[in-house]
């Protein structure tokens, strides 16, 4: 079947990218609408498939130079308007604190590799909420690139070879479609981030375009038309109730249905071009709002979010604010910058040195404009100081923490009103602490430190790690070894089993509690092992998240009660003390770093001190009282100056690095504080 231009496809690119759209507005009714960039995959695929093959057909050749340049003036000269007004907007609407983060995704985005970007941040603990990023959906762009960059090589390959052997382009594609969907479902069970962003994993979607383009060609009688528009309705009402997400399916799944759903509606279009779901989609408006759908799609992310911040509506409110402008800053975009280079008549005459300049100045935009825009130390403009104050004794929300009692003089009430000093954002936002390779294979790894005095072991998740350097300096300056087991989400308790996160991470946390206490404690033996935490006592936090490994049905109180003293047992019932530092004050109703960076004055971003502390230093406490071999420490009346309202800066010093961990330079700062306090608890007498 020869190939030639169908309107309704534009028309479906509509569909595609508002139910994108929808879902990121929140709609409930929208709830898989992610599955709008499955679609675009397959049109993708099917589409530079059928451009590169009506060319082989037509001249017996394929001009990669003209096809790269192609690819570069459709779809470099948006993105990079995009990129550059989104980071002037989000400098006028945000911290520094939380731009400086983004230059990466900006630049990640630029360059065509923003899937593993996001793909890493998603693994990484410490990383800013990657869905706050407003170039977060430039990773389905950048497998698009990828795909690319590759593909018209490959097919060229494969025309050539179809010439002596008949079918092997479809047959080589249907393999590479096979091999990447069982990465899809292989990632799936291991790590959905990667399955949702890894090219492999996504590659099928693009191929079952480009197999359906073949396929079609290949045709030699042309189907029933009317048979043909049924399984177009078939196919948009499967992508309908997918996108509804009215079944219940993980995202893999989802995403394979909507594939093959995708996959029957285009063929359907493309064999029953006077069918009624064809004519509908050829009108004027669809096929129009489609050619404009690739800016539609680059703006309404960030247009979503900054509506966020200035705006508190209802999602059906925001949707259709959302789609008026995004749709609107496509159209000024098509018109007047995006067609004019596209149809410019002499640039057609350079093929590689457009591609070229293309891709240097991407890359000029991502190295010499985003770095400054982005971080640039400027307060915002169009939102209010994030600076938040509360009343004496307050609890900001969340999970409650340890009450200090400082009995030292606090700061006057003009050292409280001190304007914010200067701060270095990049090296707090960086602050993440030590995390040696420590194994139960090999111990002597964990060894970060050795001196002749006692050993000290510090176990326990992302606040251990934020204690790390505190003990190092501790170590150093009193002759004593140490060693570290830290993990990210991984508490110290053995037996638990944080669900949240990828299964591999799952792995990894049990092989450092359960079987590292059984095998490779005895191995360092320590005199020492020092306990630390986040406390998981929040019901609609975690519960059904925090389990026990092999299951149970023990409530969460009663889960973590039983952890915590299994755990210390099994430390002490080796002739080992333990020491267990109890809940350290967080700020679960404010970002404390977004507010210092828009505060002007050090007191509108003190932070209360709770009334209550959580259950899980109860259960620190009976435990202590049980066991003469089991202490606990609170930090707190330490790190928190000034309390019941604690500075955020001490001595020109950042407290927090974010809601739930204190910075490892203000732990170190105070580390002579911590060792006295440590030392009178008595667990290193002898």
């Amino acid at each position: 079947m020869p190939w030639s231009y169908r309107p309704a496809l534009d028309g479906l690119r509509s569909v595609a990218v508002y139910l994108v759209l929808l879902f990121h507005c929140g709609l409930a009714s929208v709830g898989g609408g992610f599955i709008g960039v499955d679609l675009f995959f397959v049109l993708s695929g099917f589409l530079v498939s059928n451009v590169i093959l009506s060319e082989l057909d037509s001249t017996g050749r394929l001009s990669l130079g003209r096809f790269y340049a192609r690819r570069v003036r459709r779809l470099l000269p948006a993105a990079v308007v995009v990129v550059v007004a989104t980071s002037l907007m989000f400098l006028l609407t945000t911290s520094l604190v939380r731009r400086v983060p983004l230059v990466t995704d900006a630049q990640s985005a630029l360059l065509y590799v923003a899937n593993w970007n996001f793909l890493s941040q998603q693994n990484d603990y410490f990383a800013t909420g990657v869905d706050e990023s407003p170039f977060l959906h430039f990773w389905s762009l950048a497998i698009e690139e990828q795909f690319y960059v590759v593909f018209p090589v490959l097919l060229l390959l494969l025309v050539r070879a179809s010439r002596r052997w008949a079918g092997a382009t479809a047959a080589a594609l249907a393999g590479l479609l096979a091999l990447s969907l069982a990465s899809q479902l292989a990632w799936a069970g291991v790590d959905p981030n990667r399955a949702y962003y890894g090219t492999d994993a996504r590659l099928y979607q693009l191929l079952a375009g480009a197999l359906l383009a073949v396929t079609l060609r290949g045709l030699a009688r042309r189907p029933g038309s009317a048979l043909a528009g049924t399984g177009a309705l078939a196919g948009l009402a499967g992508l309908l109730l997918l996108g509804s997400g009215a079944v219940e399916l993980s995202p893999s799944w989802r995403g394979v249905g909507a594939t093959l759903a995708s996959a029957v509606l285009v063929a359907g279009l493309m064999l029953s071009d006077d069918g009624w779901l064809s004519r509908r989609l050829s009108g004027r408006t669809p096929v129009y709002l489609g050619k404009v759908s690739y800016g539609t799609y680059l703006w309404h992310w960030p247009v979503i979010l900054v509506l966020q911040e200035v705006l508190a509506v209802r999602p059906a409110v925001l949707a259709v604010i959302s789609a008026v402008l995004s749709t609107g800053l496509a159209v000024l975009s098509y018109e007047l910058f995006e067609m004019p280079i596209r149809t410019v008549s002499h640039l057609r005459r350079y093929t590689w040195s457009t591609v070229v300049a293309g891709v240097a100045a991407s890359a000029l935009v991502a190295t010499a404009v985003v770095p400054v825009v982005l971080e640039s130390d400027r307060k915002p403009r169009l939102v209010q100081a994030a600076a938040v104050s509360w009343a004496p004794g307050s609890t900001p929300g969340g999970t409650a923490t340890a009450t200090p009692a400082s009995t030292t003089v606090g700061p006057t009430d003009r050292e409280r009103r001190a304007p914010v000093p200067a701060i270095d954002w990049r090296a707090v936002l960086d602050d993440t602490g030590p995390m040696p390779p420590c194994s139960v294979e090999r111990p002597q790894d964990c060894v970060v430190v050795r001196g002749d005095g006692p050993h000290i072991t510090l176990v326990g998740d992302s606040q251990a790690r934020m204690l790390g350097p505190m003990f190092i300096k501790l170590a150093q300056e009193h002759d004593l070894t140490l060693s570290l087991n830290v993990m990210p989400a991984c508490s110290w308790q053995a037996g638990l089993v944080n669900v949240t996160q990828p299964l591999e991470n799952q792995r990894k946390c049990r092989s450092l509690r359960a079987e590292w206490y059984d095998e490779a404690l005895p191995v360092l033996d320590p005199d020492l092992v020092v306990l630390a935490t986040l406390p998981r006592d929040d019901e609609a936090e975690w519960a059904g998240n925090l389990v026990r490994d092999g299951g149970s049905d023990e409530t969460l109180s009663e889960l973590n009660f039983a952890a915590t003293t299994e755990t210390l047992d099994t430390i002490t019932s080796q002739g080992r003390r333990a020491l267990v530092v109890t809940s350290m004050l967080g700020t679960p109703g404010m970002d404390p770093l977004d507010c210092l960076a828009t505060a002007t004055r050090l007191d509108q971003c003190e932070v209360p001190v709770p009334a209550e502390t959580p259950v899980s230093d109860a259960y620190y406490r009976i435990a202590s009282e049980r066991s003469a071999d089991v202490f606990t420490l609170d930090v707190n009346p330490i790190i928190c100056v000034g309390a019941p309202r604690c500075l955020p800066v001490v001595d020109g010093i950042v407290v927090w690095k974010n809601r739930n961990h204190f910075t490892t330079t203000i732990a170190t700062h105070f580390r002579r504080e911590v060792w006295s306090a440590l030392r009178a608890t008595g667990a290193l007498k002898g």
